[in-house]
């Protein structure tokens, strides 16, 4: 196997793009690994895929206030959308040896869905809804009172 082959943070506050331990063989099929202590800054406690959605769609649209997520495309294309109320950034998720890392009180938005496409998310907390920012401005409020604070 091989190591990350890069690693680089985003404009976007906390967030990291990485290239996931990955072997390409033409013979027996491609494998990609995710040794959870040494990738994740977290212990997952929730799986869960998006997929059978059609063109056009956006999920997400939502901040968590403390459950980190790791994200990967296992199938198709999708771009991220990334945002901490600062600064911004597209991210394309083309191949599922790249992986997005996102942390808490980072606005999240999933677009440009095909529909064969499979979004897997692997995420540091059990579902919890009040652990959701649903409404844009809210969560700018929160970042505003958050940078006057300190």
């Amino acid at each position: 196997m091989t190591t990350r082959m890069y690693e680089r943070d985003s404009v976007v506050r906390g967030v990291r793009v990485m290239e996931l331990c990955h072997v390409r063989d033409s013979q027996r099929g491609d494998l990609m690994v995710i040794e959870f202590a040494q990738v994740l800054p977290f212990r997952p406690q929730r799986c869960f895929l998006t997929y059978a959605m059609s063109s056009g769609q956006v999920r997400g649209k939502h901040a968590h206030r403390e459950c980190s997520q790791l994200l990967l495309s296992a199938h198709g294309t999708c771009r991220l959308l990334m945002d901490d109320g600062i600064r911004n950034e597209e991210i394309i998720l083309d191949r599922p040896e790249i992986g997005v890392l996102v942390p808490p009180m980072v606005w999240t938005e999933v677009s440009g869905i095909r529909a064969d496409s499979v979004l897997l998310v692997l995420a540091s907390h059990v579902y919890d809804s009040a652990d959701y920012i649903r409404d844009y401005a809210v969560f700018l409020q929160i970042i505003r009172e958050a940078i006057y604070e300190s």
